[in-house]
């Protein structure tokens, strides 16, 4: 079951929102709350899911995979960054085959145990917990390589994560969404059709 998020936002930057959930009230309109989260209605078996506008890409930021050739089970990251900083808001992690993902967050909140993540009409809600080695970490508890929100999010190549009260826009470009379908077949990819 989907839950429902009502929260009122301001745009803060590039992509990124800040919503205070303690001041939303009625007078949100429904494109605001597909934007926010568009979760299904109260019945989710009887109400359809709200899908959520496309967002537009980041200045400079763009999904990119990158596959460990030398390991044996061909672990593949894909995250949403800028081209030649550290700059990375969010990413993904597998190895081939497994259909087990995991999301991560480097140098995010001190106490971060869930994030919610949004593309089209499927939303899903991942524990998970922070790590503190060298900075906050947070690691996802495991995902489900083909749960509908992997085919939403490969069939759309773009994301909005909710995350401590921010909402942050993840699209790709061309490129960056061609990126998210191999990272997503890599993962999921029969044994059988391993190289």
């Amino acid at each position: 079951m989907q839950k429902i998020l009502t929260t009122a936002c301001a745009i803060v930057a590039l992509g990124t929102t800040a919503c205070d959930p303690a001041s939303a009230d009625a007078s949100t309109t429904g494109a605001d709350k597909a934007a926010i989260s568009p979760a299904a209605a109260a019945n989710p078996d009887t109400a359809p899911a709200k899908t959520a506008a496309a967002p537009k890409p980041a200045e400079g930021y763009d999904w990119a995979m990158r596959i460990d050739e030398e390991e044996r089970t061909r672990p593949a990251i894909l995250a949403y960054e800028m081209n030649d900083t550290d700059a990375q808001p969010l990413h993904f992690s597998c190895e081939e085959g497994g259909a087990r993902i995991f999301a991560g967050i480097d140098d995010g909140p001190d106490s971060l145990s869930a994030i919610t993540l949004t593309s089209g009409d499927q939303t899903l809600e991942i524990g998970g917990k922070t790590g503190h080695a060298e900075m906050p970490t947070f690691t996802s508890n495991e995902i489900a390589g083909s749960s509908p929100f992997f085919n939403a999010f490969a069939a759309n190549g773009w994301l909005r994560m909710r995350a401590d009260g921010k909402t942050t826009d993840m699209a790709g470009t061309s490129v960056g969404a061609k990126a998210v379908t191999e990272f997503v077949t890599h993962c999921n990819r029969p044994y059988s059709e391993q190289g």
